[in-house]
């Protein structure tokens, strides 16, 4: 059925836009014009409305309303075919275009220059058409317009954003039935059976297959879980081929070992088609093991016999009338609409239309949601009565009445847009960005003053969620196949789609084709090109996975009027040249190409606006004349390339720019930003080196970028990081590792730390750095490698010019959320940082200010010296702050004021501060009652610069200061060298807790005196003293799961550790790694009442085991030379171990009497 009434809308429109535009068109084009659309408005305004109505039943009104569109849309060509160049719309102030003054299109020739007469008979043969049209309509319209219901006058800016209830309804029955039957067979020597679910499309099979699939039972009883959809698949290879898809194996080989493991659950979804040679599947299988089973779901049970698979099937029934009608006011949202108004004539009138609804879910879901938050009486009733539940099978082309009424409620500008995903193929996956970029260049969304189209198209998509027509999957979305159905009947004769080998729908004449979809490889390429279908097609979907190659100039020689074109062919390496001829194309998707490159020709399709380019790195640089493309809104592909595009500030409309590469040449320096008001989402500027001032700075206008939410600024390239990040992991990485540690290595870590409690001398420290020589001569030697061609400033810029005011100038607007800031070499931060202490004393707030950051990254600002004043407490939203490798940044505490960090934050990172990390900047701690998760790292001895155990440094976190941080339940300490006193036992709702080379940790003690019993899960210590863990510790830690203790130097535990072991009644996994000393564990250790795994690595000096836990499961030794022996079946440890599940020394499972003594190996 035809989709006429918002396309000729949105015809008027346009021609209204380009008569407005009257001082550049050539004499003539307007009073044709005017005639054109005096008369569209004419028809538009007394017969369309009533005319789409009637079309389902009457065959005469179907073809009267296909030729008005025919027209229209050769109306719609004509204005595109008059254009030389597009004109770049006009914006307002908020960067929204106008579209209600100017024409966004110029004709061929000025007011001087006469209208060809070829262009005046083309305009005045499409009006008369039009007037032929108004003078042949069918008898049965009226004249006049009729009112349109409530359901249909609710425009998309009255359409709630926020999505409704799913209302999906969880059948407990049927899917507690499913379960047990795939967990029969159990005791069986069946390897391999079929559960077939059997039902009429529309009753739910899929969404019960799908919750049968993720139950958290069946989850844990099968190995191994598959799901195919088999809609589209036709042969058993592309059957077999998906399957290991789902399996993520690559090879045949791959698969079995999967196989071999345990059993498997294989959902197949949807299978049609009885030609598939299903032996030929099973062979595949064939290493099933014992219960594993095949689900699948079908409408037609007649070829499940033929399988030859032990089989029952499921027969799945409607939903009974209360499941209904209790789906139904969950997507109708009755009772939050009536509010405190009697409902009970609503749901008198509900009930019968719940009836109507044959017991089916989704007819069920559609019913309610047109009536979602609707408590207008009249129009309950009008869709009980509607004309469309007497309408016969073969009007509504087999599809239940509640669609089609569902869809007769849909707004008009609506109908096309959901019109549209019938080109789609069964199942397919729509991404709401790339839908909507689809929708603007087929010209189906009607721009709106102050509102981005962008913005308008994803209302619409909303739309279509709210009312059921599309469905979550997975993070994107699906439409059922009846509503896919839905869609190809209300555009029967517009659209088409190919898929598998059904060449049915190519018999039919497709002349007036619009648009095209081939999903198949089996079409040659002279049924494509002689088909006739290409003339006039708007959008073409080519999808194809064979080797041959086609030859695309021969394509587009026959796209006349394309709009979006989509290509997906591993085989298509260049773009011809001809690409260059589709001047009305504004969606060019080539990202699942070979293409390495971009012809010059491309630059010349003024109207695109959607480019889509390989993400490979392969991809070539970009065309010089990229930045001709004026009007290209949505630009994708690899980064670099499109940030190092000539003059990309011409590109004013783009939407999105992840990277912008600043360098010095013409073209490319960061003034190009200047009129990219557009850009929304993150931007990464890199290379800021280039930048010289405040002033060239300050040519970015970043702070008038209101759409943009996460900015990071880095004064070298962001791939710079990980050189960087090397060579700092080189030093980090001379300590032992937990893996690689020998016992060399060990001793040697032992030395360093008696040293470092003995305490090292300035000099000493000193000595440990760097000569500076040595970096002099470092810095020659990679200066060519670090700065890439083009890049490279002068000497002199490095060391004259002044980052702090390269900064200041890069004020970001203050709708920013995320900022990060990598590389800066100025000394102090941007006042739009500052506080605003005096701007709030005198009573305003200033606009300066980043009220709405939540995310502040600093790292590798190496000569930042001081934070802003009052610490970060201006940024009152902030909830995450990261500052690492910033070596002389320091606190500078402001007089009466402790504020140095914002209340709002919930995570806290600093890493290898040191001049940071001292007792001062930790007193803002008090404040944070919302912190969730602090990481403090202090500087790696002897490695960081500034570093000295003299400084003043973080030495006390005390339970006075911790016991105000109620929410945090993440704490990790690492390299704080001089901490004496972490008071965890104030840390009421801490759950995760690391305490790493604090070599001087001696107390947790708190003076709250509590015997409440703490949160705590997890507990790591890693080189540092374990003598903090006292027995009132202990007794509080009764939630603890798991205990790591990795790198201590004691030769055992001490008595109170001993005697508090027994408290640890939750503690299921302990780990005992690289304690060079430690000679023996406690006894004591049997009291664990709920041990289940012990692992002792690398512990080389432990002489024997303890007694162990009767609740122990596994237990695991390695790199223990002396208990390898006393593991074994006639050790002296053996009696201890040989009632333990498992046990494995140096790799093998001593308990498998397979396994030969470990000395016979060698």
């Amino acid at each position: 059925m035809a989709v006429v009434l918002a396309f000729v809308k949105g015809l008027c429109q346009r021609l209204q836009c380009t008569i407005a535009a009257s001082d550049q068109l050539p004499l003539g084009v307007v009073k044709e014009l005017q005639r054109l659309l005096k008369a569209f408005l004419a028809i538009q305004e007394t017969t369309l409305e009533a005319a789409e109505k009637k079309q389902r039943k009457s065959k005469a009104m179907r073809t009267w309303l296909c030729e008005l569109k025919e027209v229209a849309y050769d109306a719609d060509d004509l204005l595109d075919c008059l254009v030389l160049k597009a004109q770049e719309p006009e914006v307002d102030t908020n960067g929204m275009e106008v579209v209600d003054q100017r024409c966004c299109l110029i004709f061929n020739c000025g007011q001087e220059h006469p209208a060809t007469q070829t262009e005046l008979i083309m305009i005045h043969d499409i009006r008369t058409r039009v007037q032929k049209l108004m003078r042949k309509k069918p008898f049965s319209l009226h004249l006049h317009l009729q009112r349109s219901s409530s359901l249909m006058i609710n425009e998309v800016e009255a359409i709630e954003t926020t999505n409704p209830n799913s209302g999906e309804f969880v059948r407990d029955e049927d899917k507690e039935k499913l379960v047990n039957l795939l967990k029969s067979d159990e005791s069986s020597q069946v390897y391999l059976s079929l559960i077939t679910i059997v039902g009429r499309e529309g009753v739910g099979k899929t969404t019960l297959a799908r919750i049968v699939y993720n139950d958290k039972e069946v989850t844990s009883y099968f190995n191994l879980k598959l799901w195919v959809t088999a809609s589209e698949i036709y042969d058993s290879e592309s059957l077999s081929a998906s399957i290991l898809s789902s399996a993520k194996s690559r090879t045949q080989e791959d698969f079995d070992d999967q196989l071999v493991a345990g059993r498997f659950l294989l959902i197949l979804d949807d299978v049609q088609n009885k030609k598939i040679e299903w032996e030929a599947v099973w062979q595949k299988l064939q290493l099933a093991q014992v219960g594993s089973k095949i689900l699948m779901t079908t409408e037609n049970e007649e070829f499940v016999n033929k399988m030859r698979l032990p089989s029952s099937s499921y027969h799945l029934k409607g939903l009974s009338p209360g499941d209904c009608w209790s789906l139904f006011r969950q997507c109708s949202n009755l009772e939050a609409a009536a509010s405190n108004q009697s409902i009970t004539q609503l749901e008198e009138v509900g009930m019968k239309i719940v009836a109507k609804s044959e017991g089916l879910p989704l007819s069920t879901r559609l019913l309610g949601s047109v009536l979602y938050s609707n408590i207008n009486f009249n129009d309950w009733k009008m869709i009980l009565n509607g004309d469309i539940w007497k309408s016969k099978t073969e009007e509504l082309h087999s599809i239940p009445a509640a669609l089609w009424l569902s869809y007769q409620h849909l707004p008009p500008n609506i109908k096309q847009c959901f019109s549209y995903c019938s080109l789609f193929p069964l199942n397919h996956k729509f991404k709401k960005d790339n839908l909507v970029q689809m929708w603007m260049a087929e010209g189906l969304i009607q721009p709106q003053p102050g509102i981005r189209i962008e913005d308008t198209g994803s209302q619409h998509f909303i739309y279509l969620i709210q009312r059921s027509l599309l469905q979550s999957s997975e993070g994107d979305y699906m439409m059922h196949s009846l509503v896919r159905r839905l869609a190809m009947a209300a555009t029967l004769d517009e659209s088409l789609c190919f898929s598998g080998t059904d060449k049915s729908s190519n018999r039919r004449e497709k002349v007036c084709l619009r648009r095209l979809s081939i999903q198949s490889d089996t079409l040659e390429m002279s049924e494509i090109l002689d088909s006739g279908m290409l003339n006039k097609l708007r959008t073409l979907l080519f999808y194809r996975t064979i080797s041959s190659s086609f030859e695309y100039h021969a394509l587009f020689a026959k796209l006349k009027c394309v709009r979006v074109i989509c290509l997906s062919d591993r085989r298509l390496s260049y773009l011809p040249e001809s690409i260059g001829s589709l001047k009305q194309l504004r969606y060019l998707d080539v990202s699942e190409t070979a293409i390495s490159n971009v012809p010059d020709e491309l630059c010349s399709l003024h109207n695109l606006q959607t480019l889509k380019l390989s993400m490979s790195f392969s991809m070539e640089p970009l065309s010089k004349c990229m930045s001709d493309l004026v009007n290209l809104r949505h630009l994708k592909g690899y980064s670099s390339n499109i940030s190092r595009i000539h003059k990309l500030g011409k590109l004013k409309f783009l939407q999105e720019l992840e990277e912008f590469t600043v360098m010095t040449e013409d073209g490319h320096r960061i003034e190009e930003l200047k009129d990219m008001k557009q850009l929304r989402g993150g931007l990464c500027i890199s290379h800021l080196q280039t930048v010289h001032t405040e002033e060239e700075a300050k040519g970015a206008k970043m702070n008038e970028k209101q759409h943009i939410s996460k900015l990071d600024l880095y004064w070298w390239d962001s791939e710079d990081e990980v050189s960087e990040e090397t060579d700092y992991s080189a030093l980090e990485g001379l300590q032992p590792t937990d893996d690689e540690i020998s016992q060399e290595a060990e001793d040697s870590a032992h030395e360093d730390l008696q040293q470092a409690e003995d305490g090292i001398s300035e000099d000493s420290a000193d000595s440990a750095l760097d000569s500076p020589q040595l970096a002099e001569d470092h810095i020659s030697e990679q200066f060519d490698d670090l700065f890439p061609e083009g890049l490279q400033p002068a000497e002199d810029d490095i060391f004259e010019k002044s980052d702090d005011s390269v900064l200041e100038g890069l004020q970001p607007h203050q709708n920013l959320k995320e900022l990060q800031i990598y590389g800066y070499s100025g000394a102090k931060t941007p006042s739009w940082l500052q506080d605003g202490y005096l701007t709030r004393l005198l009573g305003y707030q200033s606009q300066h200010q980043l009220r709405a950051l939540e995310t502040l990254i600093i790292e590798g600002c190496v000569e930042l010296v001081y934070l802003p004043d009052h610490g970060f407490s201006a940024l009152e939203s902030l909830k995450f702050l990261r500052i690492e490798k910033c070596m002389k940044l320091r606190y500078k505490p402001v007089a009466n004021s402790s504020a140095t960090l914002p209340s709002s934050l919930t995570d806290l990172k600093i890493t290898n501060c040191a001049a940071l990390t001292n007792d001062p900047f930790f007193m803002g701690l008090e404040r944070l009652h919302s912190l969730s998760s602090m990481f403090i790292e202090g500087a790696i001895l002897g490695i960081q610069e500034g570093y000295s155990p003299h400084n003043h440094v973080l030495s006390s976190l005390p339970g006075e200061l911790l016991q105000h941080l109620m929410t945090l339940k993440e704490l990790v300490m690492l390299h704080c060298y001089e901490l004496e006193n972490l008071g965890i036992q104030s840390l009421v709702s801490l759950k995760v807790l690391l305490i790493d080379h604090c070599f001087n940790l001696v107390s947790c003690s708190s003076s709250v005196d509590s015997n409440e019993s703490l949160p705590l899960e997890f507990l790591k210590i890693e080189r540092s003293p374990i003598d903090f863990i006292n027995r009132k510790l202990l007794g509080r830690l009764t939630s603890l799961r798991e205990l790591q203790i990795v790198g201590i130097i004691v030769a055992s535990f001490s008595e109170e550790i001993k005697d508090g072991l027994h408290c640890l009644t939750s503690l299921k996994k302990l780990h005992i790694q690289g304690c060079a000393n430690l000679q023996s564990l406690p006894d004591e250790l049997a009291s664990i009442p709920r041990l289940e795994e012990l692992y002792i690595t690398r512990c080389r000096a432990m002489e024997s085991l303890p007694e162990m836990p009767a609740s122990l499961v596994m237990l695991v030794i390695d790199y223990c030379s002396s208990l390898i022996g006393r593991c074994q079946r006639d050790g002296a440890d053996w009696n201890k171990i040989e009632n333990i599940f498992y046990v494995q020394v140096c790799g093998l499972n001593v308990k498998d009497p397979a396994t030969p003594n470990f000395f016979d190996l060698w």
